[in-house]
């Protein structure tokens, strides 16, 4: 039981791990506003050109807006890509390759006799 609350932990970590070092990017007007994001929705990047900051201030701020939106949703993705990869690899270590049954496992000890009266 502790072994496998050990291995549930050591899984959980993992994918922690991995999902941690995910990120997502976007920009806009060829890079004037350049968002990442965590997996998490996070900023992890927020880069503003000085050409952007003299823009009007709500049309910036919905531009920011928007960039965070599709690098948080492009780093949910991935995060679900890794965290299904993961899922995929631990499900073909911990389970082993199904064998077929042996002949005598398929046959009946002894042959069952049909038998009627009239």
């Amino acid at each position: 039981m502790a072994e496998d609350l050990d291995l549930l932990a050591e899984k959980i970590r993992q994918v922690d791990d991995a999902i941690l070092q995910v990120r997502g990017r976007a920009q806009a007007s060829e890079g004037l506003v350049i968002v990442e994001s965590d997996a998490y929705g996070a900023i992890t990047d927020l880069r503003i050109s000085p050409y952007a900051m003299s823009a009007d201030a709500d049309r910036l701020a919905g531009v920011i807006v928007q960039c965070h939106r599709t690098a948080r949703q492009r780093a949910e993705a991935e995060a679900a890509r890794v965290h299904a990869q993961l899922e995929a690899n631990a499900r073909r270590t911990a389970a082993p390759a199904a064998q077929a049954p042996a002949a005598q496992d398929w046959e009946e000890p002894a042959p069952l006799r049909i038998t009627f009266g009239i």
